[in-house]
């Protein structure tokens, strides 16, 4: 299996945020789990130019339309613009 960076999952379900593990409709889990192992496997080439770092503590949110906002930490902004590439 192909290296992977692991990704952290909150959703918002009306006002609230919550982790995918907390999500009952197994179909959305599925779906979102999937998003975030595509993520963390595209991620997991992710190297800094500079420093030789991969980016850490990689977060995937979706709004309640669905829509997904990825953050992590990086070591500068070159490796930044790498991930920035791959996603």
């Amino acid at each position: 299996m192909d290296r992977m960076i692991p990704v952290r999952v909150t959703v918002a379900v009306g006002r609230k945020t919550m982790a995918l593990e907390d999500v009952q409709n197994q179909k959305v889990v599925s779906a979102l789990r999937q998003a975030a192992r595509d993520v963390g496997a595209r991620l997991a080439t992710a190297t800094c130019p500079t420093h030789g770092k991969g980016p850490t503590n990689v977060r995937l949110h979706f709004d309640a339309s669905g829509a997904g906002d990825l953050k992590y930490e990086s070591c500068c902004e070159k490796l930044g613009e790498a991930i920035s590439k791959l996603v």
